[in-house]
């Protein structure tokens, strides 16, 4: 009876996790992907659609189980885990850094812009995953605080690196001419001094280890970066390269996200462009694969959500997963879904899909490689069936030698056997 009760409490505790649902929705969060789950923090928390006045920072620390099947349709219960009660040592943030560097299982947090007066110059937040627990640090020779747009950190975890490139401090505006890099395992950050400065731009790490830099804003007011000016950074050497892409390059645009597939196309969603809404070509696609970097729209044969900014893009196997962002429409209601699943598999037919599923994002990795898998396959089967052909026919012949030489009566007789067999007849005969 006590195990029972016991399974009860359990039951009911994880359907009241299970209940909780973020503050509506937020801008300008961060979110890093780790053992099957979407770590999301911090972020602006509006009060209209349109601008900032009366808006508040967020603290809020929770994540997206993506281990099991959920839907996001209109009435679907997402399975959101709270975990506020483990982010107390945080400050109210938006725009930071956010990233899997760490070493062992422990997420790094560098905050961006944030409003406590307390919050010393060089620390550095990190949480232990098996653990569920924050811890703050000092770090040596940090850059500056509170620099705005450094959602799009690049994590090298190969190496155990954070790189933060840009960003800007607001009143009075002063941009970030650094390349900023943290050491996860030794705390220590190394800061290269550049003559070029980016913010609100996305950094993806491709893996020859270049960092490709794509939009943004530029500094002094110069409006937006162009798409085919990619900056390129080099993480084996820590030297900067440009290149223009080729192809249709996409509206310039600020506050986008990109994800990298494994197939080598950074697809870039949303942004913020220079009439002051949100990119109509939301959805374009950059080809790395060769040489020449390539500009292409994608198409999208489904319906889309409203297109925004100020949100999140996450990688999960084929499935990229939005959460929240800006409109510049309507606040979303609270009891809304602000979270949309974009099908990647398809490279010439994406499609925005209201179902989530493990087992077939598995299904579909499987499958990238089953037509040369199946070659493969079906050839040596080939070659194998030959050679049991050919081994069994060997076999064969061997044991009917051998049964045939050692059957007296399958011996061919000699012709002084036969000679002697009729005159033994013939004797017969005359008798």
């Amino acid at each position: 009876m006590l195990f029972l009760c016991l399974i009860v409490i359990c039951l009911y505790l994880n359907e009241f996790t299970l209940a909780f649902t973020p503050t509506n929705t937020v801008w300008g969060h961060s979110a890093v992907f780790a053992d099957s789950r979407i770590y999301i923090t911090g972020g602006i928390i509006p009060k209209n659609p349109i601008g900032f006045e009366g808006s508040t920072r967020s603290k809020e620390f929770y994540y997206l189980d993506v281990e099991k099947p959920f839907g996001v349709g209109t009435g679907d219960k997402l399975p959101w885990v709270d975990l506020n009660s483990e982010a107390q040592i945080l400050p109210e943030h938006a725009w930071s850094a956010f990233s899997n560097c760490g070493q062992d299982d422990t997420l790094i947090l560098f905050p961006g812009e944030y409003n406590d007066p307390n919050l010393e110059d060089p620390t550095v937040y990190t949480y232990k995953l098996s653990l569920r627990q924050w811890n703050s640090f000092t770090t040596a020779n940090p850059p500056s605080l509170n620099y705005h747009s450094q959602t799009q950190t690049v994590c090298d975890v190969r190496t155990g690196t954070m790189y933060i490139f840009g960003g800007i401090r607001p009143k009075p505006d002063t941009t970030n001419k650094f390349m900023n890099i943290l050491d996860t395992s030794t705390l220590v950050w190394q800061n290269i001094s550049i003559d070029f400065a980016r913010f609100d731009h996305t950094g993806t790490l491709l893996p020859n280890g270049n960092i490709i830099y794509i939009g943004g804003s530029l500094p002094d007011g110069k409006g937006f970066a162009e798409m085919s000016e990619l900056l390129l950074y080099n993480t084996n050497n820590n030297t900067w390269t440009s290149m223009n892409a080729i192809g249709n390059p996409p509206t310039p645009r600020a506050y986008h996200s990109a994800v990298l597939t494994q197939d080598g196309r950074i697809i870039v969603y949303g942004g913020l462009t220079k009439e002051g809404g949100p990119a109509k070509d939301d959805l374009v696609i950059l080809d790395t694969s060769q040489a020449d970097y390539t500009w292409s729209k994608a198409y999208v044969s489904t319906n889309s959500p409203l297109s925004r900014y100020y949100h999140t893009a996450t990688l999960v196997g084929y499935y990229m997963i939005v959460a929240f962002g800006k409109n510049d429409i309507k606040l979303p209601l609270p009891t809304s879904n602000e979270v949309f699943i974009l099908d990647t598999h398809d490279k010439s037919n994406y499609k925005w899909i209201t179902e989530f599923d493990p087992d077939l994002n598995i299904y579909k990795n499987l499958n990238k490689n089953l037509s040369t898998q199946t070659k493969n396959l079906t050839i040596g089967i080939i070659i194998l069936s030959i050679v049991l052909a050919l081994i069994g026919a060997s076999f064969l012949i061997y044991f009917y030698r051998k049964r045939r030489l050692s059957r007296p009566d399958m011996l061919v007789p000699s012709s002084q056997d036969l000679s002697q067999s009729q005159d033994v007849l013939s004797s017969q005969e005359a008798n």
